[in-house]
């Protein structure tokens, strides 16, 4: 039986060997990793049916869903290190930066607020972040110049958050298309 173990390893070994994959690659394979092999950037638009519309890279962020009618979901990343990010249209919010902050207190205690300051094309950005030890947090609300507002909620288990912001500056309302869109499909056709 140790024969046969050992000679499975020893032609694994050499079949990774020179398929030019190493030790990590497989490790990666098997249990997922960021860093592990992406396709090339391939921006795509969703139009959702709650009124959004989102540019996604599809080498990063899975195709969205709609698991409610006025939330699009997007998912990315790995079992390890993912990053859920909901868009959502509603008018029941009175603040909804407050609310989701003593939402999320009532969760955590060790959630640490950050001032969060980024931009939108065509859009007023209120942000805050909240960094949860194990995970980093992000509530917005952008408001459209057309009026629409999208509430975000955002928790990922990467240290960094700029992946969110990046995904949301390709966010607006459907018929209408941001600055960044023509940026980001020009820079999938380069």
């Amino acid at each position: 039986m140790k024969h046969k173990i050992l000679l499975f390893l020893t032609a694994l070994g050499l079949a990774f060997g020179l398929s030019a994959c190493s030790f990590g690659d497989f490790m990666a394979y098997l249990y997922g990793s960021e860093n592990a092999a992406k396709d090339a950037p391939a921006y795509v638009q969703y139009d959702g049916a709650n009124g959004v519309s989102v540019i996604y890279d599809t080498s990063v962020w899975e195709a969205p869903t709609e698991p409610q009618p006025d939330t699009v979901s997007l998912m990315c990343g790995t079992s390890f290190n993912y990053t859920a990010v909901l868009l959502q249209v509603t008018d029941t919010y009175t603040d909804f930066l407050a609310q989701s902050g003593a939402e999320l207190a009532k969760e955590t205690t060790a959630a640490v607020e950050e001032p969060m300051d980024f931009t939108v094309p065509d859009a007023v950005v209120k942000a805050v972040g909240y960094d949860c030890g194990g995970y980093q947090a992000v509530f917005a609300e952008v408001t459209y110049d057309s009026g629409l507002t999208v509430y975000v909620s955002a928790m990922t288990h990467s240290a960094e958050t700029d992946h969110i912001v990046s995904l949301l500056q390709g966010v607006f309302p459907t018929g209408q298309t941001p600055e960044s869109a023509a940026l980001l499909t020009e820079d999938a056709a380069a």
